[in-house]
C-alpha cells in the first residue's frame, strides 16, 4: 500500500473523528438549552395547588371512551400573565364531550398534579414523565373544570385537524366496530376506540405496525403505488410513492409522529426501490441528527421515534441479503419482500422491543406474511370509502364491503396467531443498558450483511 493512499485513510479517519466530535458538542449544548428551556417552562412549582389556568390548545385532541386530553399551552395562573419562555404545556383531561377544537383558547380550574411512572401489565415501569416530557408536557390536571372557550384564528395545522376529523366521522358511518377503529388506526394512526384485547392480539402476533401509522406500513403502500406506475421512468415512480407518503402526513393533521414516519417511509423505498442504499444511510443519518437536535429527549424517551429509526435501519442494511436467501419464496404479491423486510426488521428491533413492551413474539414472521399482503388493499378501500362517505354513505357500500372483509382478516390473523400455544412469552426486567449491549454485536452484524449484499454476484 503506497504511503499516498495511507495519508488519504489516515485523513478521512481524522477528519471523520474531528465530524463526530464536533456533532456530540453541538448536540449536548443543545441538550442542555433544550433542558433548561423545560425546566424553566414547567409547571412542577404549581403542582398539588388548585389554580385557575388559561391557555391555547397546542395539539391535537385525544378523545377517548370516558375522556376528552387537551395538551393546553398554560399563558395565564390565577390571572397573571406568563412570560413566553415559562409558557409550559398542561395535559388536560375533560369530559369527553366538551365541545374544544384545536387553537381554541380555554380557561380551565382544577388540581395541577405531577405526572407518575406505573407498572404495566409485563412487569414494566413505564417512565410517564418522560413520555409526556417528550411532548413538553410537565403537569397533568384531572376532572378539569372548563370555566370559558373561546375560538382561536385559523391556522394551517387546525384545518388539517379539521379535515382529519370530517374524514374519521366520515369512516364511522361505514365501518362497524372493531372494524372502523383498526381502518382508522391504519389511515389515520388513531388507536383510541381499539379494543384492549385486540391491540394485545396485535402486539402478541408482531402486527402492532399495521395498527399505526407506521413509517415500515407506509412504505409498503409507496411500493405498491410505485409498482402501479412501473411503466413510467423510475423517477415518476419515485415521485408517486412520495406524493402518496405526503397525503398520508397530511390526512393525518401533520403531527410529529406522522411527519416522523413518513420521513422513514421516503428514506425506505428510497433504499427499495431505486437501490441507494448509501443515499438512504446517509439521508437516514441527517433526518436522525436533525430530529434529536429538534428534541434531544427523543433519543432516549420516545419509543416511536427509536423504533422507527431502528426499524429503518434494519430494512436497508439488513433486508437486501435476506431477500437473497429466500430464493425459493415466490415473489408474487410481494411475499418475498414483505417476508425480507418483517424478518429483518424484527431482527433489529428485537432488543428495543423487549425493553420497551417485554413481549417476545414466536409467530412474527407467519403472521406478517399473511396479513401484509392485503394492508395495501384494505387502506386503498378504506380511504375511498372514507372520500365516498363524505358526499353519502351508501356511495361507499362496495369499497367498504372489501374493506371490512379484509380488516376481518386481519383480525382474525391476529386474534388465531395470539391464541397459539406457546406463541409469545413475556421478558420481565429487561434493563436498558443491555439492549444497548445487544446492538453492538448487531450493528456489525447488519453492517457486514449491508456489505455483503453490495457486493456483486460471480
Amino acid at each position: 500500500m503506497s504511503r499516498k493512499i495511507v495519508y488519504k485513510k489516515v485523513a478521512i479517519a481524522c477528519l471523520s473523528v474531528a465530524v463526530f466530535l464536533c456533532g456530540a458538542i453541538v448536540g449536548v449544548l443543545r441538550t442542555e438549552v433544550f433542558l433548561a428551556n423545560a425546566e424553566r417552562a414547567s409547571l412542577a412549582p404549581y403542582a398539588a395547588k388548585s389554580v385557575e389556568v388559561e391557555g391555547t390548545v397546542v395539539d391535537d385532541l385525544d378523545r377517548r371512551d370516558t375522556s376528552l386530553r387537551a395538551t393546553v399551552r398554560v399563558q395565564k395562573i390565577n390571572g397573571t400573565a406568563l412570560s413566553s419562555d415559562r409558557q409550559g404545556r398542561l395535559l388536560a383531561i375533560l369530559q369527553r364531550d366538551t365541545p374544544l377544537s384545536f387553537g381554541d383558547h380555554v380557561i380551565l380550574k382544577g388540581n395541577i398534579v405531577l405526572p407518575e411512572s406505573f407498572e404495566t401489565d409485563t412487569g414494566h415501569i413505564f417512565d410517564y414523565p418522560t413520555y409526556l416530557s417528550v411532548r413538553h408536557i410537565s403537569a397533568i390536571m384531572r376532572y378539569a373544570n372548563v370555566e370559558r372557550t373561546s375560538p382561536g384564528g385559523f391556522s394551517l395545522t387546525g384545518s388539517l385537524f379539521f379535515i382529519k376529523h370530517t374524514f374519521e366521522r366520515a369512516l364511522e358511518k361505514v365501518f362497524a366496530e372493531p372494524q372502523g377503529a383498526l381502518v382508522e388506526g391504519i389511515l389515520l394512526g388513531e388507536r383510541r376506540g381499539i379494543p384492549d384485547e385486540l391491540t394485545h392480539a396485535f402486539v402478541v402476533s408482531g402486527l402492532v405496525h399495521v395498527v399505526v401509522l407506521s413509517g415500515y406500513n407506509i412504505s409498503i403502500v409507496a411500493e405498491w403505488v410505485m409498482k402501479a406506475f412501473s411503466f413510467l421512468p423510475r423517477v415518476l415512480g419515485f415521485s408517486g410513492g412520495a406524493i402518496v407518503i405526503i397525503l398520508f402526513a397530511l390526512a393525518t393533521g401533520g403531527s410529529a409522529t406522522a411527519v416522523r414516519a413518513c420521513i422513514m417511509a421516503l428514506i425506505a423505498i428510497l433504499a427499495r426501490t431505486l437501490g441507494r442504499t448509501a443515499v438512504a444511510l446517509r439521508s437516514l443519518g441527517v433526518a436522525v441528527v436533525a430530529m434529536v437536535l429538534w428534541n434531544p429527549l427523543s433519543l432516549l424517551h420516545d419509543p416511536s421515534f427509536i423504533l422507527s429509526v431502528l426499524a429503518t435501519f434494519g430494512l436497508i442494511t439488513i433486508s437486501p441479503a435476506v431477500e437473497k436467501k429466500l430464493g425459493w419464496m415466490p415473489e408474487k404479491f410481494g411475499l418475498r419482500s414483505i417476508a425480507a423486510s418483517t424478518l429483518a426488521v424484527q431482527i433489529y428491533v428485537l432488543p428495543a422491543l423487549l425493553y420497551f413492551t417485554g413481549v417476545l413474539s414466536f409467530v412474527s414472521l407467519p403472521a406478517n406474511i399473511l396479513a401484509l399482503p392485503v394492508v395495501p388493499l384494505a387502506m386503498l378501500m378504506g380511504f375511498v370509502s372514507g372520500l365516498l362517505a363524505l358526499i353519502h354513505p351508501l356511495l361507499a357500500f362496495l369499497p367498504a364491503l372489501v374493506a371490512d372483509l379484509l380488516l376481518r382478516w386481519m383480525i382474525m390473523i391476529a386474534e388465531v396467531s395470539t391464541a397459539l400455544p406457546f406463541s409469545s412469552t413475556t421478558v420481565a426486567a429487561f434493563p436498558a443498558w443491555l439492549a444497548a449491549l445487544c446492538y453492538i454485536p448487531l450493528t456489525a452484524f447488519a453492517i457486514y450483511l449491508y456489505r455483503t449484499a453490495q457486493k456483486p454476484s460471480l
